[in-house]
């Protein structure tokens, strides 16, 4: 870690960069969900000449997490995933998915129960097809993913942001859900 806070921002930033353009490599930025890619690499300018503990921890974890190539290999499934996805609505709201499934999961509801099942209801529509439901599980789970989620945590903690609640374990809920009552 000591290097990576003797590192120049330049150096710094190329890290980044380069996990970033490995995976969006030869996607369109103009493509659905390309534009990710440069939130993907927005770091501070500087770091403090003494940074706290907790950034130095943050760069430490983030250059961990971009040097693993199996998370490179995620992030890019996502990545060709998105610029795929032709722009399509989904069927759901991510807002609500947080709202009722995070309370499902607070309150211990099983995916798999009657309860589950009514929450699933409010979530998505009761009357969707099962071969929709599936599809929609499908979908989700491509882009459900705590490595990935736990990357933009440690881009707000190395950018000074506050923390936001973790949306994947609604999203795991409702892809239970879904598959569970389809």
């Amino acid at each position: 870690m000591n290097d990576m806070a003797n590192l120049s921002a330049r150096e710094r930033q190329q890290i980044i960069d380069d996990f970033v353009d490995r995976a969006f490599a030869g996607i369109d930025p103009d493509a659905p969900g390309a534009g990710i890619a440069q939130a993907m690499r927005r770091l501070p300018d500087e770091l403090p000449d003494a940074p706290a503990a907790e950034v130095r921890e943050a760069w430490s974890e983030l250059v961990e997490l971009v040097s693993d190539e199996a998370f490179g290999q995620r992030v890019r499934a996502m990545a060709l995933a998105g610029a795929e996805g032709g722009g399509q609505a989904e069927s759901y709201d991510a807002q609500t998915v947080i709202e009722h499934a995070g309370a499902a999961v607070a309150a211990g509801v099983a995916p798999e129960s009657p309860e589950g099942q009514r929450v699933l209801d409010r979530i998505v529509a009761p009357e969707t097809p099962a071969a929709e439901r599936a599809a929609l599980a499908d979908r989700l789970e491509t882009f459900t993913d705590r490595r990935v989620e736990r990357y933009w945590e440690l881009m707000c903690v190395l950018n000074g942001r506050p923390p936001y609640p973790s949306g994947v374990p609604s999203f795991e809920w409702v892809i239970a859900a879904l598959r569970a009552h389809a």
